[in-house]
């Protein structure tokens, strides 16, 4: 047994002194020193910052993976939100992180991840030259002005949205998830676009095309499911000239659904787009994002060009959610135009913004403007994609989230 007052038995301890310094007695504490304290809790929060560095390696990984799966697809989207998480988590690693291999390993893979999302977003910033020139002076006769605008199903403020047409003035509307109700919202539309064609679906995925410039031919096709229309039509400008407009609506990859019927989609109408070799425009709610790998696959198989390069991201979805917002609502076309306008429209009480662009056809400066190029690799790919979807039997649910029969193998 320790007497008390040893040192053994005392509730202080000595800290060690230099010649000719007093020493002072300091707590000991029952969880031991303050410096082992801290150790615990630097370690602590060094676990913490390698488990935050793994998320935003692991999410830019994911989609890199050619699956259809949607919890693989979905993270094609928030790439801004994913580059915010991993500088959060760079700032955390070099605060608490050791000068280990490990740590040092992880911090590159951070930086390279970061840098692979900077390099997917930044063709859609004013640092990158435009993709489509701007039209400058051209006859108006040359021109079309698109509205194109994902209305909500249950959305019923059809004021706002025929307040948002009246403003852009158009000569082409294209509104999807439009129901009965919204067919009937917006018929006072046909008196300033004689040209109408409407498939109105309650799964979300119906569709609504009006034009005051003539439409010599206009077809709903069901491109990969009976559930999901899309619109061909061909308008004459008033120039004489005739264009093709593809208005497209696939259904979005979500945890549950997967991507199947959306890239089988957009791979089809770019190879048609591509095959018939005629001026085209693209429109719609593509449910994808522009930097995607499918999204650019389309541009290549189809050799469109997207007007957001070098300008800005455009986002239109989430109208409410201004943190989570992506462009997912498109124009593409191919290069017989150039662009005069484009710009994202007001709130409409839908969960997406209107989106509006105005064209110039103008074929004489085609060549003035790169050809989009499918590589071998990218053909190889397109070709699963359609085989893939072709297997799944791809169909959207009475509450408009796409399914498959079948999961490819």
């Amino acid at each position: 047994m320790h007497r008390p007052g040893s040192p053994e038995h005392s509730s202080f301890v000595r800290t060690r002194t230099r010649p000719g310094q007093q020493s002072r007695p300091v707590a000991a504490g029952p969880g031991g020193s303050g410096t082992g304290r801290r150790q615990r809790e630097h370690r602590a929060l060094a676990t913490a910052a390698r488990l935050l560095a793994a998320v935003p390696i692991a999410l830019t990984l994911l989609p890199l993976s050619r699956s259809g799966q949607g919890w693989v697809r979905i993270w094609d989207f928030p790439r801004a939100q994913i580059s915010v998480l991993g500088l959060l988590a760079q700032a955390a690693m070099l605060r608490w992180g050791t000068s280990r291999p490990a740590d040092r390993a992880l911090r590159t893979a951070l930086a390279v991840s970061l840098a692979y999302q900077a390099a997917r977003m930044a063709p859609y910033t004013p640092l990158y030259k435009c993709q489509v020139p701007d039209a400058g002076h051209v006859s108006s006769d040359c021109c079309i002005r698109l509205f194109m605008a994902n209305v909500l199903q249950d959305n019923r403020r059809a004021d706002l949205v025929l307040q948002a047409v009246k403003d852009a003035d158009p000569d082409v509307v294209c509104l999807v998830e439009t129901d009965a109700w919204w067919a009937s919202a917006v018929k006072p539309l046909e008196a300033d676009y004689p040209y109408v064609t409407r498939h109105p679906l309650s799964n979300d995925y119906g569709m609504f095309l009006c034009s005051r410039l003539p439409v010599t031919s206009c077809d709903v096709r069901f491109v990969v499911s009976e559930d999901v229309p899309s619109i061909r039509a061909v308008v004459q400008l008033r120039s004489g000239d005739e264009i093709d407009i593809y208005a497209v609506h696939p259904p979005p990859p979500l945890p549950e659904s997967p991507s199947y019927g959306r890239d089988a989609e957009l791979v089809l109408t770019g190879r048609e787009i591509a095959d018939k070799g005629r001026p085209a425009i693209v429109i719609g709610d593509l449910n994808d994002v522009a930097w995607s790998y499918t999204a650019k696959l389309f541009q290549r198989v189809s050799h469109m060009v997207d007007p957001r390069v070098g300008r800005g991201l455009f986002s239109t979805f989430h109208s409410e959610h201004p943190l989570a917002r992506y462009p997912l609502d498109h124009v593409f076309h191919t290069r017989d135009f150039t662009l005069k306008e484009l710009r994202v429209l007001s709130y409409t009480g839908s969960d997406h913004f209107p989106i509006l662009a105005e064209l110039a056809y103008t074929p004489a400066r085609k060549a003035a403007v790169p050809r989009p190029t499918p590589s071998a690799a990218d053909l190889a790919n397109e070709e699963e994609m359609v085989e893939d979807a072709i297997e799944a039997k791809p169909y959207v649910g009475p509450d408009g989230k796409g399914g498959v029969t079948t999961t490819p193998s």
